[in-house]
């Protein structure tokens, strides 16, 4: 009984009238460690929480579906983001992941149409699949002290980031850091050349896992670039590119 009045439950914001309310404080929680999965699942009137420092986790799809959530904050005290959790939070604008956090899980901020701007702690080793997947208004992304640009493709060239295997691989291709390559015919998305995201974020959609171990993300330069655009994220294809440093 004492740990399942830990987990704050779907049922249980529906006894206690969370569900109801816009407006959620710290000490409305602070008998919790967990906040449960869909605990606040389609709670369209909600529009600000604080999570206290009594809560380690935040559930799968915890506040899937909250359209009306303009403002949360999430403590040092979390370590684990689970799947989906803020999933379809459209009116969430900017969203601050402290350094405790060690994992964000798929789609936790999918869908979440209007964030412009994401800070993830330097503490995160393992980001899920499509974690920001269709944030299209994503402007600025800060990682630890580092803020990486949305990059633009002009005159057929452009700056972007390539997620890859561990051993530096993509699609069982070997790569070298410092290297330039090239294929001799026209590059078609998803289908031929060497593709990339301008949205540093979006590599995500196609390689997850713990960083270091099971990705790492480079800086790379592209030439001749198509003018195809993936409809959902920032992937282009290239005719050439030259792989940069590792900064993930």
């Amino acid at each position: 009984m004492e740990n399942e009045e830990k987990i704050l439950t779907f049922e249980l914001v529906e006894k206690l009238g969370l569900n109801k309310l816009e407006v959620i404080t710290s000490d409305m929680l602070d008998r919790y460690t967990s906040i449960g999965i869909y605990a606040f699942s389609g709670c369209s009137g909600l529009t600000s929480i604080t999570i206290p420092n009594s809560v380690t986790s935040i559930g799968g799809s915890a506040f899937n579906d909250c359209s009306g959530l303009t403002s949360v904050t999430i403590p040092n005290s979390v370590t684990s983001i689970g799947y989906g959790a803020f999933s379809r939070c459209s009116g969430l604008t900017s969203v601050t992941i402290p350094n405790s956090v060690t994992s964000i899980g798929d789609g936790a901020f999918s869908g979440c149409f209007g964030l412009t701007s994401v800070t993830i702690g330097n503490s995160v080793t393992s980001i899920g699949e499509c974690v920001f997947y269709r944030c299209y208004k994503l402007k600025s992304i800060v990682i630890g002290d580092k803020t990486y640009e949305i990059q633009k493709v002009t005159n057929g060239k452009c700056k972007a980031y390539k997620a890859f295997k561990a051993d530096l691989t993509c699609c069982d291709f070997q790569y070298e850091e410092g290297k330039t390559y090239e294929i001799d015919c026209e590059p078609k998305l998803c289908n031929r050349g060497f593709h990339a995201c301008l949205n540093l974020l979006d590599v995500f959609d196609y390689y997850y896992g713990e960083i270091g171990k099971d990705i790492v993300i480079h800086e790379v330069e592209l030439e001749g670039v198509s003018d195809e655009r993936d409809e959902d994220n920032s992937k282009v294809v290239a005719k050439k590119i030259t792989i940069g440093k590792r900064i993930l």
